[in-house]
């Protein structure tokens, strides 16, 4: 019989999933206080600043995961050009 442990997941998890849950509910609650024409408005680019908020975290994760040193050595490389005469 194998005894099973409750491992809590980061913080940053829980926080991206109830961002990726919660985002969109809310969404429509405040476009149902709209009047007709411009709920649709207001649900399509909500959602887009849903999806790059939760872009921008995933991209912001991974850069701290790697290391902003190493990250930013990534962003600027350049091809190293010996001259020696």
């Amino acid at each position: 019989m194998k005894t099973g442990t409750n491992e809590q997941s980061s913080f940053f998890n829980r926080a991206l999933a109830a961002v990726a849950m919660a985002g969109p509910i809310l969404l429509v609650i405040a476009a149902a206080t709209l009047p007709e024409g411009e709920r649709g408005d207001l649900i399509v680019y909500g959602h887009g600043v849903v999806l790059a908020v939760l872009a921008s975290a995933l991209v912001l994760r991974a850069a701290y995961i790697l290391g902003f040193s190493k990250t930013s050595k990534i962003a600027v490389s350049k091809p190293n050009y010996c001259v020696t005469a």
